[in-house]
C-alpha cells in the first residue's frame, strides 16, 4: 500500500484530509459490512437493546445517547460499535455473528491503511513512527433513520476528538469545513475518507488541524455511515513529534482517554 500510503499522507498535509479508493478486496469488505448493518438496523428497538452494554460503549447504542455539541442535541442516528477485536463485550454477540465478523474483517483492511498513512506523515514529519492504535480503536456502524425531524442537522459541526476517522457514507449529508466553508462530501462504493482528530493536530503540532464536520438533514431515509475511530494506544506515553524549544514535552494520554467525554460517552477503555 506504498503508493496510496505516499498519496494519502501528501493529502492530509495538503488539503485536510485523504480520499482513498479501495484496492484488494476493500470493496467487498466494506458491503459485507453495510448489508449486514441493514439487517441489524431492520430490528425492533427492543431487540437491538439486547446488544447494548449496560454503559453502551460496546454494541448497541440507541438515539440519544450521544451528541455532537450539547446533550440537548443528541445526535439523530442510533449506532452499533465493536472495540478492538473484543466482540465478546457486546451482550448476547454469539447471537450475531454474521455482523461482528465482517466488522472484524473491515477492521483489519483499514488498520493497513492507517499504519501505513500515519506512518508515512510521520516520516515526513521527521523520521518519526506511527504509534500503535488497534487496542484504543473502534469501529462505529451510525443509523440515520430520523428523517421527518425539522432540525436542519443531525449531527452539529465537530471533530471527532481522536487521531484519525476512516468513514464511508451511503448517502449525502456529510459537510467538512474547509476554508470556512461546510462543502458537501460523498463517499464512492469503493471510497473511504480519512478525517484527522485533534490527537493528530497535536501530535503534528498543528501542521495538520483537526477537521471540523457536520451531517446535514436531507431527509432521507436508510443512510449508514460506517466510521473507524482511531486512538493511539494508551499502554505507553505518547509524546507530540514537535515541540517548542526548551518545553517539557507532555503525555496526552490523559487528553486521549478522556475526549469521549465531550460526545457524553464513557472514557478510552483498556483492553
Amino acid at each position: 500500500m506504498l503508493t496510496t500510503a505516499t498519496q494519502a499522507a501528501g493529502d492530509l498535509l495538503r488539503d485536510g484530509y485523504a480520499r482513498i479508493t479501495l484496492r484488494d478486496g476493500g470493496e467487498r469488505l466494506l458491503h459485507q459490512v453495510l448489508g449486514e448493518s441493514r439487517q441489524f438496523f431492520g430490528r425492533p428497538v427492543g431487540e437491538k437493546e439486547r446488544y447494548a452494554a449496560a454503559d453502551f460503549n460496546f454494541g448497541y447504542r440507541p438515539l440519544g445517547r450521544e451528541f455532537s455539541v450539547s446533550a440537548e442535541r443528541p445526535d439523530l442516528n442510533d449506532c452499533f460499535t465493536l472495540w478492538h477485536d473484543r466482540h465478546d463485550l457486546i451482550p448476547n454477540a454469539a447471537e450475531i455473528p454474521e455482523l461482528t465478523e465482517a466488522l472484524l474483517a473491515w477492521r483489519a483492511y483499514l488498520s493497513a491503511i492507517v499504519a501505513d498513512t500515519v506512518g508515512e506523515v510521520a516520516a515526513q514529519l521527521g523520521g518519526h513512527k506511527a504509534p500503535l492504535f488497534e487496542a484504543a480503536s473502534y469501529l462505529q456502524l451510525n443509523n440515520y433513520a430520523v428523517a421527518d425531524s425539522d432540525r436542519d442537522l443531525l449531527q452539529d459541526k465537530h471533530e471527532d476528538g481522536h487521531l484519525v476517522t476512516v468513514i464511508h457514507t451511503t448517502a449525502p449529508g456529510l459537510e467538512l469545513w474547509l476554508n470556512g466553508e461546510a462543502c458537501p462530501m460523498e463517499t464512492a462504493t469503493d471510497e473511504v475518507l480519512l478525517m484527522p482528530g485533534s490527537v493528530f493536530a497535536d501530535l503534528t503540532g498543528g501542521r495538520i488541524p483537526a477537521l471540523y464536520h457536520q451531517v446535514r438533514n436531507l431527509h432521507m431515509t436508510n443512510r449508514t455511515a460506517l466510521m473507524y475511530f482511531v486512538n493511539p494506544a494508551l499502554a505507553e506515553p505518547i509524546y507530540a513529534w514537535t515541540t517548542e524549544p526548551d518545553t517539557t514535552p507532555m503525555d496526552l494520554r490523559e487528553k486521549i482517554r478522556s475526549n469521549p467525554s465531550m460526545f457524553g460517552l464513557p472514557d478510552v477503555p483498556a483492553l
